[in-house]
């Protein structure tokens, strides 16, 4: 008797795995991909239950020393970055996970395509994971320098990179904790003697989750742009559609996202990567996959190369 009641137990508990594998993972990739109305509140709670737990990568007493901070490759020399040359992009860019490395796969550029390190203040070839964001994996910024440079439209691209995985916009903007790291980098690009071109934000997701609303994300946006002024960083800002993160995202921050060029000066529309919501562009509904990056790369490049069209 005890042992049936024993393999009772046993076909209840593997049932019951099986049932949460299900709904995990199977009703997951459906929503990913069909997005029905009756599986996403069963794949919202699973992923739920997971993404919590993931760790902010920036927790230290000096912020400064955050991400990626030391090369396993030579320094290359900063000084084509220093002198104006309109056929060179120096990209600025920072926000949470999906602007640092935190994509499927690593990349390595085959361009002219150089990365700036905030912490030492020296430039390397671009290789994931990037110098100066958090993460280990891959990034979108080194194909998107590349994608630049077969575009004709540039011949080198610096990328600075200090993106923090799983943050939101409170924590940047003036005041917040993160807020020393963009005066940090700004700074180190001043004592190199290099002007950033173009400011690539990619955040939105932990907002989305907070239920943040649109109204205070554009003011703290607005408080994020004045203070870049003020350290001496007048480039055009492009803010990326971005909310998506484990679940379908926010309406609330995207419309907000897209009504910061109207509220302030000198922001542009960015690239929409809520629009790369199927599956298989996401390898966990959040960060990018390879074909996920490439698609992100394409997008940032079609900004960029729109705006500069746009201004000659």
């Amino acid at each position: 008797m005890k042992s049936r009641y024993r393999q009772l137990l046993i076909t209840l508990l593997i049932a019951i795995l099986a049932i949460c594998m299900l709904m995990a993972f199977g009703l997951g990739a459906v929503v990913g991909k069909y997005r029905p109305a009756l599986a996403k509140p069963y794949s919202d709670w699973a992923l739920a239950l997971v993404l919590p737990l993931r760790q902010v990568n920036c927790d230290v007493d000096d912020v400064t020393r955050c991400g990626v901070a030391k090369a396993d490759r030579p320094a290359v020399s900063c000084k084509p970055f220093t002198a104006s040359n309109p056929r060179n992009a120096i990209l600025f860019t920072f926000g949470q996970s999906n602007s640092a490395n935190f994509g499927e796969t690593r990349y390595t550029a085959t361009q002219n395509v150089v990365n700036f390190n905030m912490h030492d203040g020296k430039c390397y070839p671009s290789a994931d994971p990037l110098l100066g964001a958090d993460g280990d994996g891959g990034s979108v910024w080194g194909r998107l320098g590349d994608q630049l440079i077969a575009s004709g439209a540039f011949e080198g691209v610096l990328i600075i990179p200090f993106g923090i995985g799983g943050t939101a916009l409170h924590e940047w903007t003036t005041g917040g904790r993160l807020h020393p790291r963009v005066k940090y980098a700004a700074q180190q690009l001043n004592r190199a003697g290099i002007v950033p071109t173009h400011v690539l934000w990619h955040q939105g997701e932990d907002d989305a989750r907070a239920g943040t609303a649109g109204s205070d994300y554009i003011r703290m946006f607005a408080a994020l742009v004045q203070a870049l002024r003020d350290y001496g960083i007048n480039a055009p800002v492009f803010p990326a559609i971005a909310s998506i993160c484990g679940d379908l995202g926010s309406e609330t921050i995207r419309s907000a996202q897209r009504a910061l060029p109207e509220h302030i000066a000198g922001v542009h529309p960015g690239a929409d990567t809520d629009s790369l919501s199927d599956m298989r562009d996401r390898f966990d509904y959040c960060h990018f996959s390879e074909r996920g990056l490439q698609a992100h790369a394409q997008r940032w490049k079609e900004v960029i190369l729109s705006f500069e069209q746009g201004r000659q």
